[in-house]
């Protein structure tokens, strides 16, 4: 008698959890379908700052940084092999793209936290939304600069391929930015009442 008890209990309990969930899967949404977070510009921000720290360790895809130099002094584009030069070149890279990252995040997280009350408050997040965009455009320009100063050998210098997820992720932080900038542009409206 105590098996079948704890049968029927064991039978009953899994068609109530089954119910459960299917309760819980018909009120999930499609990821397609989702409407995008109004933080989704930080995270995203985070998100790229992450990326170009991965692709900072990996010396910006640098195949072969030594025979790069050699082949610079070998084509006569330098006087000698010049590995301080480029590991100097290579080192402040780093800095200026690391720090401008982390300002292109500290901008959008001072606009998030302004709050406008006056058309002034509004004007402040909007300035901290233009620098975050600046920000992004400068990260571009050092990227391209990168592939200017250790280009042109393919068989040792950067792989250009390898720049296009960082562009694609910065390029779709401006969008963000742009799409927040457009939906703020209504308090400007009320402000102006």
């Amino acid at each position: 008698m105590n098996e079948e008890f704890a049968w029927l209990l064991v039978v009953g309990l899994q068609k109530k959890n089954t119910k459960k969930l299917q309760e819980i899967n018909s009120m999930s949404v499609l990821k397609s379908k989702r409407k995008e977070s109004k933080l989704e510009v930080i995270i995203h921000s985070t998100k790229v700052h992450d990326m170009l720290i991965e692709f900072m360790q990996k010396d910006f895809g640098i195949k072969d940084f030594n025979r790069y130099v050699q082949t610079k002094y070998a084509y006569g584009d330098d006087d000698f092999e010049n590995y301080s030069k480029y590991r100097y070149l290579l080192h402040n890279f780093k800095i200026r793209i690391d720090q401008t990252a982390s300002m292109m995040t500290s901008n959008l997280r001072a606009a998030n936290t302004t709050y406008p009350q006056s058309i002034g408050e509004y004007e402040t997040r909007r300035g901290y939304q233009n620098l975050a965009i600046t920000n992004c455009e400068q990260i571009k320009k050092e990227l391209q600069r990168i592939i200017e100063v250790f280009g042109g050998f393919d068989t040792f210098g950067v792989d250009i391929n390898e720049f296009g997820p960082c562009v694609k992720a910065i390029e779709r932080e401006i969008v963000l930015i742009k799409n927040w900038r457009q939906r703020d542009k209504r308090m400007k409206s009320y402000f102006e009442k």
